[in-house]
């Protein structure tokens, strides 16, 4: 009998450590992808990966399959998980789907931001103006999400929230893409200077219409940087 007990709790532990390293894999995957350190378009050989990262086959195999969920990777029959590829037409569609629900997420959130998070994100920005060269991008982009996750997540509605979270993982990934660029990050940065001022007037309709603006500028910088080069995004992630 204590035999038995003794294997089942070996059992629970194995399967909790299992459950720990699948978690830990995810993780690790999305932010590799999300980063380009591991290039799209191409196959993800789970074996090799696993034993490049010293982790066994079937945790690897569990968080990769969350990753296809999520729709970073593309699953194939015998054949390994292909690295999501994006074109032109995705991030038209990506940022029509942003602009409508981050628009509303504003919305029903802007009665709900709290003064002293308003107060820190503005005290950041302008933190940010005197930054020299080699941190300023790094915090802006830190900036940009803490400012767009302030009414994702508090605009009262769950299903909105985790909807909008889903679209960031992959403007995130276009977002490390553009940075590359220090005048569009220079602009992004206005853009969201201007949407902080909004915020401190009691004018949603100015804070939309600014929010709406940013979204567009930034989805025709994205189209035309991978119409221009059908190779670029693919070049930049490997």
């Amino acid at each position: 009998m204590e035999r038995r007990s003794s294997t089942k709790s070996k059992e629970k532990k194995n399967a909790g450590r299992s459950a720990h390293m699948a978690e830990h894999i995810f993780n690790r995957l999305v932010t590799d992808i999300v980063a380009g350190k591991i290039a799209s378009g191409q196959p993800m050989r789970e074996a090799k990966m696993a034993k490049q990262w010293g982790v066994s086959r079937t945790p690897m195999r569990e968080a990769v399959r969350r990753v296809a969920e999520l729709g970073l990777l593309t699953l194939r029959p015998n054949r390994a998980p292909l690295v999501q590829t994006f074109t032109a037409r995705d991030v038209a569609g990506l940022y029509m789907m942003r602009e409508v629900l981050e628009t509303l997420a504003l919305k029903e959130a802007w009665n709900h931001l709290p003064s002293r998070l308003i107060r820190d994100l503005q005290t950041r920005a302008e933190r940010i103006a005197g930054l020299k060269a080699e941190d300023w991008i790094d915090q802006c982009l830190i900036l940009d999400a803490m400012l767009h996750h302030a009414w994702i997540e508090h605009c009262q509605n769950p299903w909105l929230t985790q909807s909008l979270q889903r679209i960031w993982t992959y403007i995130r990934i276009f977002q490390r893409f553009m940075a590359r660029n220090p005048e569009l990050v220079r602009r992004s940065y206005d853009e969201h200077s201007h949407i902080l001022k909004t915020l401190g007037t009691g004018e949603v309709r100015l804070g939309v219409a600014a929010l709406r603006t940013h979204i567009r500028r930034s989805r025709a910088a994205v189209e035309k940087a991978i119409k221009a080069s059908s190779n670029a995004f693919r070049k930049f992630q490997s």
